[in-house]
Formats: structure tokens, C-alpha cells, sequence
């Protein structure tokens, strides 16, 4: 475990697997010939910070419930992130910054190891920078009230159980589409948020971090 985190930094450095493999976990609306994959001039960007560290002899992550609120990404579970703001110099000061504020993590602890493939949500018109970083142990949790309602840890190597990966519909708006998800301890992993975990976990498994049995 204590070479995990070069290991990876060097994988992530040897290609991402990009898009494709993204939209592998994307629901049934995403894959309409209409719905757009690359953004227009005026998307904003946003990061998320994909917190890993040592746990329970597996490497984990946390994640987190939004509050319900009055746009579309209410109540949905993501990784830390937030908006790129005009004092951030770069996507990794964003994620590092939400995640502080969202988890209360120390910045001064973990260690970047790099970027995945940004993915874009045209629903929000947000171009989203995933970043990889390392904490060498569990932190000590602490949301923010406000925007998080709970958070939650889980361990990767349960997502390569084929049987947690589901389909279901679920009504947004007037439309209802078929959503592709991950069911960790019945938390709904859906949408961008399993995109992007969905490239990691390729990552690791291409790697040999998580062999298959």
C-alpha cells in the first residue's frame, strides 16, 4: 500500500482510457443521438476532488450526498467539487478547494496524482475536471452542513461486483429515462459521478491494483 499512490500516478500518466469507456455507465438519455459530448463556449468549469486513502487492508474513496434543492443535481450523490471560481488558478485548486470546505479535509495532507478525462454535463452547461489525490490515512470527516447532507466512504474493490451495477428508470422533469448506476449499501452512484469513477476503476484494473478473481 505505501507505493499505491506512485503506482498510480504512473498509470494515469501511461493514457486515460477517455470517453468511451466514461459513457460505458451513462444513462439512457446521454446515449440519444441528440445529447452533446463536448461543451460550447460558455460551459463553466468545475472540478472534483477523488479522494483515495488506505482502509480496512483496500483503498477507498468518499463520496457525497447533495442537499434537495431547486436545480438538477438535487439529492444526488457526487464526489467533493464545486465551480471553478475567478481565484482559482487551476482545476486542481478548485477540487482541492470544494473538497476542504465539503469534507473539511487538510490540503496540506494529500497528494495530487493527477487528472481524468473532464467529462461535460450539459444539463448544468459544466465541464467537469476529475482529480485523483492520495491521503496516506482515513481523514477525520467533518461536512459542511449546508451544502452536504451526509458523507460516506466506500471501498473500490466492491465496485468490480458485477452485481451492484443496475438499471432503473427514474423520472427528472417530465422525462423518464433508464439510469445505469452503482448500488453501494443503497446509495444511488449514478450519472456523472459513476462515469468518472467508472474510468478510475478501468485505470486501476489495467494497472493491476484490483485483479480480477
Amino acid at each position: 500500500m505505501e507505493r499505491f499512490p506512485v503506482l498510480l500516478k504512473n498509470e494515469i500518466l501511461k493514457g486515460l482510457p477517455g470517453t468511451d469507456v466514461q459513457w460505458e455507465m451513462a444513462s439512457s438519455d446521454r446515449l440519444a443521438k441528440y445529447f452533446p459530448r463536448s461543451p460550447g463556449p460558455d460551459a463553466r468549469a468545475a472540478s472534483v476532488l477523488i479522494l483515495l486513502y488506505p482502509n480496512n487492508g483496500s483503498v477507498y474513496t468518499v463520496f457525497m450526498q447533495r442537499p434537495d434543492y431547486k436545480g438538477v443535481h438535487s439529492g444526488q450523490i457526487s464526489f467533493p467539487g464545486g465551480k471553478q471560481e475567478k481565484s482559482d488558478e487551476n482545476a486542481v485548486r478548485t477540487a482541492v478547494r470544494e473538497a476542504e470546505e465539503e469534507t473539511g479535509i487538510n490540503p496540506e495532507e494529500i497528494i495530487i496524482l493527477g487528472t481524468l478525462t473532464p467529462l461535460f454535463i450539459p444539463v448544468s452547461n459544466i465541464l467537469v475536471n476529475p482529480v485523483v489525490a492520495w491521503i496516506d490515512k482515513k481523514p477525520a470527516f467533518s461536512h459542511q452542513v449546508e451544502e452536504v447532507v451526509f458523507l460516506f466512504d466506500a471501498d473500490l474493490r466492491r465496485f468490480y461486483d458485477p452485481s451492484i451495477i443496475r438499471t432503473r428508470p427514474l423520472t427528472i422533469g417530465s422525462e423518464t429515462i433508464d439510469v445505469k448506476y452503482y448500488d453501494y449499501e443503497g446509495n444511488m452512484i449514478w450519472g456523472a459521478t459513476a462515469m468518472i469513477l467508472h474510468e478510475l476503476l478501468v485505470i486501476l484494473r489495467r494497472g493491476g491494483f484490483f485483479p480480477e478473481e
